[in-house]
């Protein structure tokens, strides 16, 4: 007859006495054992005890449950202890103590505690944050404030191995460069200071990366942790001083590699001739190199520029011509978001740049603004030169006709007048004296005009040959143009001409020939003279969009058919003029655009700043 199974006291016996052999199995069965756990002793016999006392739910698929508390015997305390639920036969839970101690004979002797139902809560919360630091990655440790070790988390254990971490074995896991670190911040948190009755907290403790690794030779590489000490020595269920690290060798790789792949941006943009300016979205600053204030010329520095409002600092005013016109069409393209070259700018030093846009996308928006700058200015003297010489090719053709017409007119009337009083001394050798001397004048006046035809002739082919030199040095051009107009203004009022002047203007010094350069302003103020005698000739001295301009005109306007080169008395030798005056003008580097038909009657000399151009140019 099989003896009655045991019933479950009302009131559970406080402790059970189990031994099991060194795989777990029961070996004895107490009495008090069959009463708190309810089983039979014949029923368990030779089972895991683990298995029948852990609940599923707490086993995470290990075999046996209890085989942590087993191997813990072997650490220096000698005993494997843990507060669990335990289970009873007929399923019931109640809050229990095990402690497991190795046999003298062969195996261990677990006691198993019913806990008081006060203490239940308490310990449910001690399993929920044991559970929590048995899978948490964060390596941590406990010491007494006199540098013994009390106790390690399961992720410090695999760090620094089982069993007590001596100094020997922490200075091993601990990079030799960094020892003295941690030791800084273990005194620190050791002295941190007071607020009332506490230490101060966990948001005053420091937090440095330190180099770990696993002990032996089969350790893996140094790692960086992220290390912090904190003083709770105050807090009863600590009474120490703890250490928390983190792993973070991906994190600062990952940041190495982006400073590493930032460097090589930087350096790559700092190599650029070019000028590079990064924008955000907001259109501040975020990336620039020195050569943007290089080709700028701009004395506000690339280090300046980063985290301002480009719109606030650029583009300052001093620096482009038409600033108006350059914020114009950057709001354009910032508004537009699209690519865009090629957008020519004049600086007021009379160099040229290029800007060329490229708005930046970040998953479907826009998220910045990429600015290019570069100096063109040689290409663009180049290609302004070509369509200059186009337009005075063009030009010469133009005025071709009138000039043979007029330059043949001013050499065949003093040839004329010569040799008509050449004959008539040769028919008449007896002519009365003051018919001869008439003869004579007229004959020395008209060699002499012939003389200054041929000297302009050889003076134009100089300039526009480029034998003829130039002498060149800074002036304010207003001055120029003004003696100039002095000099002409005293054979203009017996011609019944005024002229007024307008030059009081503010701009770059030019580099000029002040002589060949007056020659050219009073050969124009003689051709307008001529086309309107008897009337008042406007001189008006500018600067704008990096070049001085000078215009010389009448207010009235030319009449359909009239022309400025005729071939007339009246315009005898303009031609001639108006070529030599271009021809300066150009030897200059500028332009010089003639009156058109039916509008105002005006020559405009436009003059680029040119800092470069030599003091002398042979």
């Amino acid at each position: 007859m099989e003896p009655a199974a045991p019933t479950v006291p009302a009131f559970p016996v406080p402790l059970a006495v189990v031994m099991v052999d060194p795989d777990g199995r029961v070996l004895t069965f107490t009495h008090s054992a069959e009463q708190l756990l309810g089983y039979r002793r014949p029923d368990v016999l030779g089972r895991q005890l683990g298995e029948l006392i852990v609940p599923a739910r707490l086993r995470d698929g290990i075999d046996d449950p209890l085989r942590p508390l087993y191997d813990a015997c072997a650490d220096e305390e000698g005993q494997g202890h843990r507060a669990l639920p335990a289970r009873r036969a007929d399923g019931s839970e109640f809050p229990a103590d095990v402690l497991v101690t190795p046999s003298e004979g062969h195996g261990y002797v677990v006691v198993i505690g019913s806990l008081p139902a006060k203490a239940d809560e308490r310990r449910q919360s001690e399993w929920f944050h044991r559970a929590l630091v048995g899978r948490s990655p964060v390596v941590t440790m406990v010491y007494e404030p006199d540098g013994r070790w009390r106790w390690s988390s399961p992720a410090a254990v695999r760090l620094h191995g089982p069993g007590r971490p001596t100094t020997g074995v922490a200075e091993s896991i601990i990079h030799p460069e960094d020892i003295s670190l941690v030791r800084k911040l273990f005194a620190a948190a050791l002295n941190a200071p007071r607020t009332g009755d506490h230490v101060l907290g966990a948001s005053d403790a420091e937090t440095v990366e330190v180099r770990l690794r696993p002990p032996g030779p089969h350790g893996d590489e140094w790692r960086v942790y992220a290390l912090t000490v904190q003083n709770l020595v105050d807090e009863p269920a600590v009474e120490g001083i703890a250490l928390y690290a983190i792993d973070v060798t991906r994190a600062v790789d990952a940041e190495r590699r982006e400073q590493l792949h930032s460097a090589r941006i930087d350096t790559l943009i700092e190599a650029l001739r070019v000028g590079i300016l990064v924008e955000d979205s907001e259109r501040r600053a975020v990336l620039a190199n020195d050569a943007l204030a290089r080709v700028l010329g701009s004395r506000l520095s690339a280090h300046e520029l980063i985290g301002e409002h480009t719109t606030e600092r650029l583009p300052p005013a001093e620096i482009f011509a038409d600033p108006v016109a350059l914020r114009a069409e950057t709001l354009r393209l910032v508004a537009q978001g699209k690519p865009a070259t090629g957008s020519e700018f004049t600086l007021t030093d009379g160099r040229v740049i290029v800007r060329d846009y490229a708005p930046i996308h970040a998953e479907g928006a826009v998220a910045g603004h990429l600015w290019v700058v570069r100096d063109v200015t040689d290409q663009v003297t180049i290609r302004r030169g070509l369509e200059e010489r186009n337009r005075a090719l063009a030009e010469v053709a133009t005025l071709k006709t009138e000039f043979v017409a007029a330059a043949s007119h001013e050499l065949r009337t003093p040839l004329t007048s010569i040799a008509t009083f050449s004959q008539m001394l040769s028919e008449e050798p007896d002519a009365p004296a003051d018919q001869r001397q008439i003869a004579l004048e007229a004959i020395a006046r008209n060699t002499n005009r012939t003389l200054r035809i041929v000297d302009d002739l050889i003076t134009l082919a100089g300039l526009e040959g480029g034998t003829l030199p130039l002498t060149l040095r800074a002036v304010h051009l207003p001055d120029v143009i003004g003696e100039a107009v002095d000099s002409f203004a005293e054979s203009a009022v017996q011609a019944g001409v005024t002229v007024d002047l307008v030059g009081n203007v503010t701009g770059p010094m030019l580099r000029v020939d002040p002589a060949r350069l007056r020659q050219a302003v009073e050969a124009l103020l003689s051709i307008v003279a001529t086309a309107h005698a008897g009337t008042r000739i406007d001189v008006r001295v500018t600067f704008g969009a990096a070049q001085w301009t000078v215009r010389v005109g009448s207010p009235s306007a030319l009449a359909a058919g009239d022309h400025l080169f005729t071939t007339g008395d009246r315009g005898a030798g303009n031609a001639l003029s108006f070529l030599i005056a271009r021809a300066i003008v150009s030897r200059h580097g500028g332009q010089l655009a003639t009156p058109r038909t039916g509008q105002t009657d005006a020559f405009a000399i436009n003059l680029p700043v040119r800092p470069h151009l030599p003091d002398a140019d042979a």
